[in-house]
């Protein structure tokens, strides 16, 4: 059975399996929201150092633009749910045409980068002590790249992933503008769509490693598996249709 997710029928093909950089997130983040849940439960801990705080990364505590990304909101499964599936469904491609370095670089400078627009946000915002935890700003990343390497493909079967990258990312720009508690998480959003735009767009995304080849364009190099996908169905389309003609009663006028 098909994704739910996204629809193939525009002729693109997947291998349909889990690649081994996606697992390995997959593992890694529900095994880290697994040891937290339990730890906060039994012992207390929150694990501040590791949470992405404006004034701790302005103090010198870099790592905590990486470290945020692997923590999840504990007090319920919403947060970790989304951003998994989310993952589970986009990511595959990706890696698959980029190669697995390639892919978790990409990631993690997403994630990265909205962490940074995080934390410049703060200082207008007056946010400069709420904490932001969570991996949404690496897969909206991911969604962006999405959307531009893969533009046809229906998400839900109904709306081509250019369009819904689109709707997401004017959803997290309304909510970043929003007078409420949650527009700090809106801006890692937006962090992460315009961190991963500009990786692909200004030529970047080719100097993150992954598959050989220099000069590599995952652009153009799916746009030509989409035209000589095309030209392969219009070939066997005419085939058909001469096979048709040539089994017609040669007295038949139409």
């Amino acid at each position: 059975m098909g994704s739910p997710f996204r629809s193939f029928s525009s002729g693109s093909s997947s291998s349909g399996l889990v690649t081994r950089g996606v697992k390995w997130l997959l593992v890694s983040n529900s095994a880290i929201f697994v040891f937290t849940l339990l730890a906060k439960a039994f012992l207390g801990w929150q694990f501040a150092a590791l949470k992405l705080t404006p004034q701790d990364v302005f103090a010198g505590s870099l790592w905590q633009l990486v470290t945020y990304q692997f923590l999840h909101d504990v007090n319920g499964f919403q947060h970790i749910l989304f951003n998994m599936a989310s993952l589970f469904f986009v990511g595959p491609m990706l890696e698959s045409a980029w190669g697995t370095l390639r892919f978790l670089r990409f990631y993690l400078l997403s994630g990265i980068g909205a962490g940074v627009l995080v934390c410049l946000a703060s200082v207008p915002l007056g946010s400069l002590e709420q904490a932001t935890i969570g991996c949404s700003g690496s897969i909206f990343g991911l969604m962006i790249a999405y959307g531009v390497l893969f533009p046809n493909l229906l998400f839900f079967g109904a709306i081509p992933a250019r369009y819904f990258v689109m709707i997401f990312g004017a959803i997290s720009l309304l909510g970043a503008i929003a007078l409420d508690g949650s527009r700090v998480s809106y801006v890692a959003h937006l962090g992460g769509l315009l961190t991963g735009w500009i990786l692909i767009r200004t030529g970047m995304l080719q100097r993150l490693g992954g598959k050989p080849g220099a000069g590599w364009d995952p652009v153009a190099s799916f746009r030509k598996q989409w035209k000589e996908w095309k030209l392969r169905r219009a070939r066997k389309k005419f085939q058909v249709y001469m096979k048709r003609k040539s089994g017609r009663d040669p007295f038949d006028v139409q």
